[in-house]
């Protein structure tokens, strides 16, 4: 059961119902955070700049597998994995190993070791880390695009699980280590 006040798009202030009525679905999480006028704003800002991001949109679902199975959101996960798999960005059998952080692919497990160093130390990275991305071919560019990506989800990660709303995505299956 939801613990904060679900919006309904029709009862959303002026600003929230114009954010609303450009959404083909409305995520059950955008209903919460437009509890606040201001952030679901600023979050519809954000999401929208994303596509002006360099890192493509793979990294970008990557990313946010990763971040959201670190603060074991189980709503965040299901949004990203939908949207990955019914969008043809990832397989089922990647979006799992972004949850795990590994991948077989060289340049995506660096981007999943520098997501996952970043979540673990809090942003106190090693040099190494930024070495070996930038050896894979990643700019600086990519890896503050990876940083404020990491942000937002965080963002939606701490929503979601604060405030419990209904998943209205498939469930993804659950990892071996749950």
């Amino acid at each position: 059961m939801c613990r904060l006040r679900f919006i309904e798009p029709e009862e959303a202030d002026p600003l929230t119902r114009k954010l609303f009525s450009k959404k083909v679905v409305i995520p059950n999480l955008l209903c919460i955070m437009a509890n606040s006028e201001v952030v679901i704003d600023s979050f519809a800002n954000y999401n929208a700049n994303l596509d002006k991001f360099k890192l493509s949109v793979k990294y970008r679902e990557i990313i946010s597998l990763a971040v959201s199975q670190f603060n074991r959101c189980p709503y965040c996960i299901a949004l990203h994995t939908s949207n990955a798999v019914d969008g043809g960005i990832l397989t089922h059998r990647e979006c799992l190993e972004a949850r795990r952080r590994k991948s077989p692919d060289p340049k995506i497990n660096v981007i999943l070791k520098l997501t996952n160093e970043i979540l673990e130390k809090r942003g106190h990275i090693s040099d190494q880390i930024i070495s070996k991305v930038k050896q894979q071919g990643f700019i600086d560019e990519d890896i503050i695009e990876a940083i404020a990506i990491i942000s937002l989800i965080i963002q939606a990660n701490y929503t979601a699980s604060v405030s419990k709303p209904e998943i209205d995505f498939l469930e993804p299956p659950p990892l071996d280590e749950e």
